[in-house]
């Protein structure tokens, strides 16, 4: 057997089979969903599965500056601060 096919260069070869191969993947993990019925019921799943899990806010009691969204905000207004500064 020779070879089947030749690229320009190795990040050519390496970009298409990488897609090639998540492409079959996906295709394959599609069908074998589709194909598999579901013996585990909703109840089951809370706490594995994400979308079944009640979320919990943890945030509340937390004074503001241990908060991730306050932080956000902060870094954030910084960022666009120094980029006017130093444009």
């Amino acid at each position: 057997m020779g070879i089947v096919h030749t690229y320009r260069s190795e990040m050519a070869q390496n970009f298409w089979t990488a897609l090639w191969a998540f492409g079959i993947c996906f295709l394959a993990t599609a069908v074998i969903s589709s194909l598999t019925r579901q013996e585990k019921s909703d109840d089951d799943m809370r706490g594995l599965v994400y979308s079944l899990t009640p979320k919990v806010r943890e945030d509340g009691g937390l004074p503001w500056y241990a908060r991730p969204a306050t932080l956000a905000v902060a870094v954030l207004a910084a960022s666009v601060l120094l980029n006017v500064l130093f444009w």
